[in-house]
This record gives structure tokens, sequence and C-alpha cells, in this order.
């Protein structure tokens, strides 16, 4: 894994309080981007709709484009049963309120098929938590994964 900081202690604004002490705002993601992952394996429908932005806008690796209240509706109505999923080559890049996550992606679906995914999220620092405002999976072609 990789952090990269740029402009790290210009944080906060009078609009978005400073990030909660107890961690480095990187690390504060790091975490929520595994809670992320398990959301994810999960059908979790819950955890997304409290750390999605309402403004959230979701790319999804078959190229659909979703805001919140749809992608919620996915959850639920068209649930992926993984048998795993799990990050690798994470990199976290903090830029002032905003960071970027990216990660590789190997997953397992319980019928069996496999894949590959790369994606990227990035998270915004608002109204005194961090917020999902985009996220984007795109499937790694097999001759790139060799």
């Amino acid at each position: 894994m990789s952090i990269t900081s740029l402009f790290p202690r210009d944080r906060s604004s009078p609009r978005n309080p400073e990030p909660v002490a107890t961690a480095e705002p990187q690390d504060q993601v790091l975490e929520l981007n595994r809670q992320y992952l398990a959301a994810a394996r999960a059908g979790d429908e819950t955890w997304f709709g409290a750390h999605l932005a309402e403004d959230a806008v979701l790319v999804l690796g078959d190229g659909r484009r979703f805001h919140k209240p749809d992608y919620l509706r996915v959850l639920r109505e068209e649930p992926r049963r993984f048998r795993s999923l799990a990050a690798r080559d994470v990199t976290v890049r903090a830029l002032g309120s905003v960071i970027q996550v990216d990660a590789e992606v190997p997953w397992e679906l319980t019928d069996g098929s496999r894949g590959v995914s790369r994606y990227i999220d990035t998270w915004i620092w608002r109204d005194g938590r961090w917020q999902v405002v985009s996220a984007q999976a795109t499937p790694v072609p097999a001759s790139a994964k060799e």
C-alpha cells in the first residue's frame, strides 16, 4: 500500500471542521475502505446508505452510472453473492479535504465466476465525516493480469 499526501495539513475550513484527531485522515479513510469492501461483499445497503454522500455518483464495471438512491436499489434488487473480494495494491492520495483510494480487487462469486477489477473511490470531508462522492469500478482484461 502507498500513501501520498498533497497539502496534508490543510484539511479544515469553517464548513468542514478538522477530521477527528484520533487518526490521520488517510488512516481513517483506509479503514473506511476496508469497511466499504466488507459492505460490498455483504451487499450491505445500510452501510452504503450511511457512507455515500447524497450527491454520490457510482459507475459499475458494466458501465452503468448510478446516483445514491438508484445504487441502493441495485444492492437490494441485484445482489452479487461474493465468495471472495479483497483489495491489493491499495493507494491512498490525500488532497486536502479530499482523499482518493484506488486498488485492484480480485473477486469470485458463489457461482464460481472470477475476475479482477480496479476501482477508484473519492472521499470528501463534509458535515463532520468522510463520505464517498464518487466511485468507479473497471474490469481488468485477462491479458492485462499476466
